[in-house]
């Protein structure tokens, strides 16, 4: 065992993260939640863990369960190709794997939205197996640890840096080893203003000795995010509102959404009422910047508005909760409605 690991494992008994939700739980479990922080804070997913595994407290409950039960409790979290590939994967483990996670990396990695890192995390958090976990939290650790200034998003540097973690890999306690590595850098090791005077593996960082803390890592610059504006009609009919689900391909494909003007002829227009434009919103994605205005109408009779019934319902508030919808969505029904 190498001294960088012994340090960290030692440290993190004592400093770590020890009371997640998901630790020391079945493959199921932990596979549910390193899906979920993929892209999201630990703070934002225990909530949606817990409910998630309240509903689908094993493979065969989720495998069994319609899509829409499961992006409903995804609404929210974003990034919603992860929720339709855990759908596909609980199918694909109950079927070929009869309920049991397969424990070789190269079967992991051909499950739908299973990489190389989130194959590692199971292997070691679950099985206590040899697995390299690669989040940001280890990539900054690793970057900073060995002094890498180049950028940390170069192909060139990805490899170096699971080099490394390849030869810190100790020759037991992976479960702990591996969370102890996130917990740095989580909790010391942070993108800004790090906590280097707790570090346990400091005395032999070379970002700290040459001071380049700060710095390291370095990404190269970012592209201006494309920008797309949203266009919602909130429309009501007494107690109901209008959802329709959106069948085209992208991140919303198959939630439910506001109609958009363009869907609607010019006679069904002339039947809205228009009320009010609620504020604009601004919804970030990781790669586009959504331009979101929204204006609330109403009908008395909603049957008078011809809609495709396959697409599109008319919903109340509360049974509103039980779909899958996008954070945008959600935010204007409990503050709108």
């Amino acid at each position: 065992m190498t001294q960088f690991s012994k340090k960290i494992i030692d440290w993190q008994k004592q400093k770590g993260r020890n009371n997640l939700p998901w630790q020391m739980k079945s493959a199921y479990e932990v596979w549910i939640s390193e899906i979920m922080l993929q892209q999201t804070q630990v703070e934002t997913v225990i909530p949606y863990y817990l409910k998630f595994i309240r509903k689908f407290p094993e493979i065969k409950k989720l495998a069994s369960s319609p899509e829409e039960a499961v992006m409903s409790l995804w609404s929210g979290l974003g990034y919603y190709s992860r929720a339709r590939n855990i759908h596909k994967t609980a199918k694909i483990i109950f079927k070929e794997y009869s309920g049991e996670f397969p424990r070789d990396f190269d079967d992991l990695v051909k499950l739908p939205g299973i990489g190389p890192s989130t194959a590692g995390a199971i292997l070691s958090l679950a099985f206590n197996a040899p697995g390299i976990i690669l989040d940001g939290n280890v990539k900054r650790v690793i970057a900073r640890y060995k002094g890498i200034k180049n950028p940390i998003d170069d192909n060139q540097t990805q490899k170096e840096i699971k080099s490394f973690a390849e030869t810190f890999l100790p020759e037991g306690s992976f479960r702990r080893y591996s969370q102890g590595i996130m917990d740095l850098g989580s909790i010391l090791c942070r993108p800004k203003n790090p906590s280097c005077n707790l570090c346990p593996v400091s005395k032999n960082c070379l970002a700290l000795k040459n001071e380049l803390q700060e710095i390291i890592p370095c990404k190269n610059p970012t592209k201006p995010k494309k920008e797309r504006n949203i266009n919602w009609l909130l429309i009501s009919s007494n107690n109901k509102i209008l959802l329709r689900r959106n069948e085209n391909e992208g991140i919303w494909k198959n939630l439910w959404l506001f109609p958009e003007k363009g869907v609607f002829s010019n006679e069904n227009l002339q039947l809205l009422e228009e009320k009010e434009s609620l504020p604009d919103l601004i919804h970030n994605l990781s790669h586009r910047k959504l331009n979101i205005s929204t204006k609330k109408f109403s009908i008395k009779n909603k049957d008078r508005l011809k809609i495709d019934r396959s697409h599109s319902v008319w919903v109340t508030k509360s049974d509103s909760v039980k779909m899958g919808m996008p954070k945008p969505i959600k935010e204007i029904i409990n503050n709108y409605l």
